[in-house]
């Protein structure tokens, strides 16, 4: 039987039943939401459209849920091809609504729950054999919009084509990472997550070790969430994480490291107070005023926060990439080595010993603790990084018991749990004690294997030069200084100016831009920026905004399609070589900004250009004018909009409808490489604008006039004024423009290159920069 899911039922609306029907609703899927009554459905869905995070990519998405309750609404799970149960946690109140649910199920409805550990056999069991057949358990992280991760469990008698159904919806639809669980409690990523947290409680009370500490060492420090531990904690909430880790404590009676997962007494006393973090308004952290206070774990006292200092942190901790402050810290001699040490090596062992309990191979788990906790590596590439054979032998040295199947591994000569072989990405499988191949997906391109197949056409320390097959060329960013943030530099733009040159030269088809980073590019180097302001080198500033500028005029009329593929946070001179692109393909999670006021510039590179010329674009069919397209792109630039999702971008300019959005970042440069070959057929580029209408002086009067009001009504300061007046100045069209004598790009260029440079002379520009540099904060001067 072929399945296909076009309508879907949530049953319950708390924070993850609403927010899973608002993600649906993302995809472009409708839902009915049912509760226990029509007020409580409805309260539940306008809780999810008022939540932060956003839990929608736009507010009007909200249409596309109908909330619903039990008693009258029923009859209506005919009209859908999915149900999500996602009740509360209780096995009575789940097996009731499946009661309930059954008399209204038309053959070949799939059903399946959200639950976080309870097993589906205790869920289903004495159902009818159809039910059971088309039953799952589908398991969301929260926030669902932002969290990758899906892990899918199937039942004894579920039916292999609804298996695939859903993974092929999760994937293409949905957006989501898959990861095949067992059904065992907690599953994949919370058993291994919450162990890892348990663990790190526990450590951080036997080595004396304080709040503060502790998420110093197990943040972004070591490639995990900024949140770290104990403000985890507080998020997820310490009720939350006491039950699963009560859950495992209770039910997984043979594990070895069981005892792991007991509350210490410090948490308990917590939950007793009703400190139950973020929602209760504190736990482990406590905002007092504008000051957050850290709870000594001793004295269960509020104390105001410390400086934390470790000689190998400050010695490590400016190494630009993860893997080399892993293995640094993770073998330093200090307190805080050692504790690293232990958190990450007793953690390897759990994970190790877990297959095939919760899952049969290395590749679920890791990308179950990506996916699902946000690590930046899992814990076999983890464990590959730090060295295998060099960590099993510290380990055994100290009376660490090895999981006997990494021991066999080692034996057999294999020396890491991953390796890339001739274009593929291999891993051990301990069950069957032999390298495997990682399951092909076609629409899941990694660079590093992409790097293994052919060889590399130019390279420098920012960028790669490289082929993706039938054609097509990327240029691949990776910022050596800054990989995670992967700001433009001078070498990035070099490299692309090869492959101008190099891609009508040897008849490649196309080229994408793009990244598997964490983020696209937070923009141009401002320190480098910096640097020539400090020689008072004008020259040179207005020569490598020039070049910036030139080379996205390049890319635009390329006589072959660019396409570039940005996603998250794609800020400032990021944008600017992603716009220059002849398309864009966007990850739906896009947070895209021409953010340079906030350092006292405007764009540089082409961005006011961009940001203008798509509004024009878009508001041609109203016939507006002139000067709304202007009024548009400068509310965009001035007051630094960044957007919150793909389709927020398009309303404010960054992206234009004819743009592609795919929400799964994993497929975003298959997708691109895919629109290159499109577009390659017949190929005819554009040409640069010769005729473009703005409204002169006459609109920026206009403009001028609104800065004036916001100044006198201390919204802005005379600064901001200052900077609002250039970036009038050029999108106005300067002294040349009006309604009626229309200017070029190259003008606009001009202007935008003069303003530019004129900001960086200015010494509030230049203390806005060096504030930015220091806090990572805008200045308002």
């Amino acid at each position: 039987m072929a399945y296909s899911i076009k309508k879907v039922a949530v049953m319950g609306t708390g924070v993850m039943g609403s927010q899973i029907a608002a993600h649906l609703a993302n995809a472009g899927i409708p839902s009915l939401a049912f509760d226990i009554s029509q007020e409580v459905a409805e309260k539940g869905i306008q809780m999810a459209a008022s939540i932060k995070p956003a839990a929608f990519y736009d507010p009007k998405f909200i249409q596309r849920i109908q909330p619903c309750n039990y008693d009258d609404h029923l009859h209506l799970l005919k009209e859908v091809d999915w149900v999500i149960e996602a009740v509360v946690e209780r096995l009575d109140i789940k097996r009731a609504l499946f009661e309930r649910m059954l008399p209204h199920l038309r053959p070949g409805n799939i059903v399946t729950s959200n639950t976080s550990g309870i097993s589906i056999q205790e869920m289903i069991q004495g159902f009818p054999e159809s039910f059971r057949q088309h039953f799952m358990v589908t398991h969301f992280f929260n926030p669902p919009r932002y969290m990758h991760l899906l892990e899918l469990v199937s039942g004894d008698d579920t039916l292999p084509e609804v298996l695939q159904t859903l993974v092929t919806f999760g994937e293409n639809v949905l957006g989501k990472g898959i990861v095949y669980a067992k059904d065992t409690p907690n599953f994949i990523a919370n058993r291994i997550g919450v162990y890892g947290m348990m663990l790190t409680l526990r450590l951080a009370r036997e080595m004396g070790l304080t709040v503060d500490e502790v998420d110093a060492l197990t943040g972004t420090l070591i490639g995990r969430p900024k949140s770290a531990t104990f403000r985890t904690a507080d998020v997820v909430g310490l009720d939350t994480l006491a039950h699963v880790a009560n859950t495992a404590y209770q039910k997984c009676t043979t594990d070895e490291a069981r005892e792991v997962f007991q509350i210490p007494d410090f948490l308990q006393q917590m939950i007793e107070r009703k400190w139950l973090g973020q929602k209760s308004g504190q736990g482990f952290y406590k905002k007092e005023g504008k000051e957050i206070l850290a709870l000594n774990l001793d004295t269960l006292e509020y104390e105001p926060r410390k400086k934390v200092a470790f000689d190998s942190v400050q010695q490590f901790k400016r190494l630009p990439r993860t893997e080399d402050r892993l293995r640094s810290l993770a073998f330093a001699s200090d307190k805080a080595g050692k504790f690293i040490w232990e958190v990450l090596a007793n953690t390897l062992i759990y994970a190790a010993n877990r297959i095939p309990e919760i899952a049969d191979d290395v590749l679920n788990i890791d990308n179950a603790m990506k996916w699902g906790f946000g690590w930046e590596f899992g814990p076999f590439e983890t464990w590959d990084i730090l060295g295998v054979e060099q960590t099993v032998q510290r380990m055994e040295e100290e009376g660490k018991a090895v999981p006997e199947w990494v021991r066999t591994m080692l034996q057999k000569g294999q020396r890491s749990f991953y390796t890339i072989q001739e274009g593929k990405l291999i891993f051990y499988d301990p069950l069957k004690q032999t390298p495997t191949p990682a399951p092909d997906n076609p629409r899941v391109i990694r660079l590093k294997v992409e790097k293994s197949r052919r060889p590399i056409i130019a390279e420098n320390g920012s960028a790669t030069l490289l082929e993706l097959g039938d054609g097509v060329l990327m240029v691949e960013l990776h910022s050596k200084y800054q990989p995670n943030m992967n700001p433009i530099d001078d070498e990035m733009l070099a490299l692309i100016g090869q492959a101008l040159r190099i891609i009508p030269q040897k008849g490649y088809r196309g080229l994408v831009i793009g990244t598997q980073a964490q983020n696209f590019s937070v923009g141009a180097n401002l320190a480098m920026i910096l640097e020539l302001i400090k020689q008072q080198a004008w020259e040179k500033v207005e020569a490598l905004s020039k070049t910036f500028q030139d080379l996205g005029q390049a890319l635009k009329y390329a006589p072959f399609p660019v396409v570039s593929a940005p996603f998250n946070m794609t800020l400032g001179g990021g944008f600017e070589i992603s716009a220059a692109a002849d398309r864009m393909v966007a990850c739906a999670e896009l947070y895209v900004g021409a953010v340079e006021v906030g350092v006292g510039l405007i764009p540089g590179a082409g961005g006011t250009l961009r940001i203008l010329l798509n509004f024009i674009r878009m508001m041609q069919p109203m016939r507006s004018g002139p000067f709304p397209p202007v009024q548009k792109a400068f509310e965009t630039i001035a007051y630094a909009k960044v957007s919150s999702s793909a389709a927020e971008a398009i309303k404010m300019g960054y992206l234009t409808p004819e743009d592609s959005i795919v929400i799964n970042p994993d497929h975003l440069i298959y997708e691109a490489k895919q629109l290159v070959l499109k577009l390659a057929e017949g190929y005819t580029p554009p040409e640069p604008q010769k005729e473009i209408y703005l409204p002169g002086e006459g609109g920026r009067l206009v403009i001028e006039a609104s800065l004036d009001d916001m100044r006198k009504r201390g919204l802005i300061s005379d600064y901001d004024r200052f900077i609002g007046q250039k970036l009038a100045y050029v999108l106005t069209g300067g002294d040349k423009a009006s309604p009626t004598n229309p200017v070029d790009e190259q003008y606009l260029l001009d202007l935008e290159r003069e303003a530019f440079v004129t900001l960086c002379q200015q010494p509030k520009t230049q203390e806005r920069i060096v504030h930015m540099l220091k806090t990572g904060k805008p200045l308002r001067n």
